[in-house]
C-alpha cells in the first residue's frame, strides 16, 4: 500500500507536470513493490531489508532537494521514515518460530 501511496502521490499534490518527481515517484514505487514480492521468495526472503535503502534515500532527497521543502518532498520524507520503520518486519512475524511449528502437535493429541 506504500507503494500504491508514492504512485499516486504525484497526482494528489499536483506535480504530475513535472516529469522528475512523476518518473522518480513511479520508479520507487514499482522497486518497493519488486522488493515486497521477493521478500516472499524462500530464496530471496531478506530483499526486504533492501527497502532500508529506498527508505533512507527518499528521506534524504526529500529533505534536501529544496529548502524548504515542499508538501511532495515532506511526503517522500514522511514515507521514507515510515518505510524505515516497517522494512525491518520479516514476512512471517506474526507466526510462531519455524521450530515451534514443526513440533506443533508433538505429545499433545
Amino acid at each position: 500500500m506504500t507503494a500504491v501511496w508514492i504512485a499516486a502521490s504525484p497526482f494528489v499534490f499536483g506535480v504530475q507536470d513535472d516529469p522528475v518527481l512523476l518518473w522518480a515517484d513511479q520508479s520507487i514505487a514499482l522497486t518497493i513493490c519488486l522488493l515486497a514480492g521477493l521478500s516472499y521468495w524462500r530464496p530471496t526472503r531478506h530483499a526486504h531489508l533492501l527497502i532500508l535503502a529506498v527508505a533512507i534515500g527518499l528521506t534524504i532527497w526529500g529533505r534536501f532537494a529544496e529548502l524548504p521543502p515542499s508538501p511532495p518532498h515532506q511526503n517522500h520524507i514522511v514515507v521514507g521514515l515510515f518505510l524505515l520503520m516497517i522494512a525491518l518486519i520479516p514476512n512471517q512475524a506474526s507466526q510462531p518460530p519455524n521450530a515451534w511449528r514443526r513440533h506443533a502437535g508433538d505429545g499433545l493429541s
